[in-house]
């Protein structure tokens, strides 16, 4: 590969992203991303206008069209079970279901309900505009997965143009299987990830330029994205990295700006969990305020089960991190998870020269990884399991914590004496391990959905 292209990680990551992703929106079947039914019909509510969400039989969703529950009856057999399989001509043929907006049908939502409209607001649009062209589900679907995916694919570019280090690192996280899947998808997951990534770079790039101090128009920048990080799915404590930003690049009145990025952040989140909190079913018999008791009453108890989970999951994660699609029933080789995970390793290693990071620096990075995992752990453990439950909470996924891992990579990268990044042969390493990827999950999904 050209040397010159090697040197600009950004363009390889247009590159991978724009054919392969085009290629996940229109190969992979509908709906065949994990929990894509409900994330479809919560966007099809926003595109309504029908923010707050209703509690129907002790369900939260919206009346949406008969047509979605019929789509996705078409497709809902191949959600979990592989043996079943489609062709073009099925593809072709749910594309006749339309849009009847006098048959309404109610639709549960679950989860999904509780995310603000922040977290669809590309895969919204997306729904709006196919809506004054077409009444196909399907059309709409894919125009909204288009949105999304446009979003996605500009937000890591400029992220990782934005980045003064770590450039492959953000490349490889960015176009690991299940993030791209997910930005191809109508996920808000794919908002999430994209959205924390390019603040991660913000941050990077405003504490190791040349440039002393931060302008106020930067300063306005990570307060509006530290308010979309905390209405998508009430992501605040990523917000946190501020503090990795040295105090001298904010000049005077360091903790007025610091409280101008995190306040509105705060109170955003805030306010909309209070104004959601109405629609909240609680799943699987769990009682969210008896568990919150437990928690407090017995923490080392708690502890014990998050640790439980990091041995029992973690392997998992990782699998699922590079790359697990469908839901959570597509595979790659196991080669390829060793190869790419060695690639993360090795451009964690192998970075820019760059100023000393400081122990405290070292530690906010970690230290958010931490408290985002303890965060997901305890939402998903108040909220999904029975009382007094001490097992691992096997409901974490690796996906989960895409958003969070690069801070833990760079953390663990920093570690390390800096090695020289000019060597190409770990770039071109990166590329093949990318090429190799992505043909292994294009044989895949062939093998799985339609062989």
């Amino acid at each position: 590969m050209n040397s010159t292209l090697i040197k600009r990680p950004e363009l390889i990551f247009l590159f991978f992203s724009i054919i392969c992703g085009l290629f996940l929106i229109f190969f992979t079947p509908p709906l065949l991303s994990a929990d894509e039914p409900a994330h479809f019909s919560r966007i099809y509510s926003l595109s309504e206008g029908k923010i707050a969400s209703l509690v129907v039989n002790n369900k939260a969703g919206n009346f949406v069209p008969q047509a979605l529950k019929e789509f996705e009856n078409t497709w809902e057999p191949m959600f979990h079970d592989t043996d079943i399989k489609t062709n073009f001509a099925k593809i072709n043929s749910s594309k006749k279901i339309n849009i009847d907006k006098d048959n309404l049908d109610f639709s549960n939502q679950c989860y999904q309900t509780l995310y603000s409209p922040v977290a669809y607001l590309p895969q919204t649009a997306g729904v709006f505009i196919a809506k004054l062209f077409t009444q196909s589900v399907y059309w709409i679907l894919i125009t909204a997965k288009i949105f999304l995916f446009i979003f996605y694919v500009l937000s890591g570019y400029f992220a990782v143009k934005s980045t003064p280090l770590y450039k492959w690192l953000f490349v490889l996280v960015l176009l690991c299987p299940t993030s791209l899947s997910l930005g191809c998808s109508v996920s808000a997951d794919g908002v999430i990830i994209s959205l924390s990534i390019f603040y991660l770079a913000k941050i990077f790039e405003y504490s190791f330029r040349k440039k002393n101090f931060m302008e106020k128009g930067e300063i306005i920048n990570l307060c509006i994205l530290a308010i979309l990080l905390s209405l998508v799915k009430q992501s605040f404590l990523i917000t946190l990295l501020i503090f990795f930003i040295p105090k001298s690049r904010f000049g005077n009145k360091y903790w007025s700006k610091i409280f101008l990025i995190l306040l509105p952040a705060l109170c955003c989140a805030v306010l909309w969990s209070l104004f959601s909190s109405t629609w909240f079913v609680p799943l699987n018999n769990s009682n969210p305020l008896l568990q919150t008791k437990f928690i407090i009453s017995h923490p080392f108890i708690y502890l014990l089960t998050i640790l439980k989970t990091v041995k029992m999951c973690t392997v998992m994660w990782i699998y699922s991190i590079i790359g697990i699609l469908g839901w959570n029933n597509l595979f790659l080789f196991p080669i390829v998870y060793i190869m790419y995970f060695i690639a993360a390793c090795l451009n964690a290693i192998y970075k820019e020269q760059f100023p000393r990071v400081t122990v405290q620096q070292k530690l906010i990075l970690f230290g958010v990884f931490l408290l985002n995992f303890i965060f997901i752990c305890t939402e998903l453990y108040v909220s999904w399991t029975p009382p007094y439950f001490t097992e691992f909470i096997s409901i974490v996924q690796g996906r989960y914590l895409i958003p969070v891992i690069l801070p833990l990579l760079c953390f663990l990268g920093f570690l390390f004496v800096p090695k020289n990044s000019e060597n190409y042969r770990v770039s071109k390493f990166n590329c093949l391990v990318l090429f190799i990827t992505y043909l292994n999950l294009f044989f895949s999904m062939f093998i799985v959905y339609y062989f």
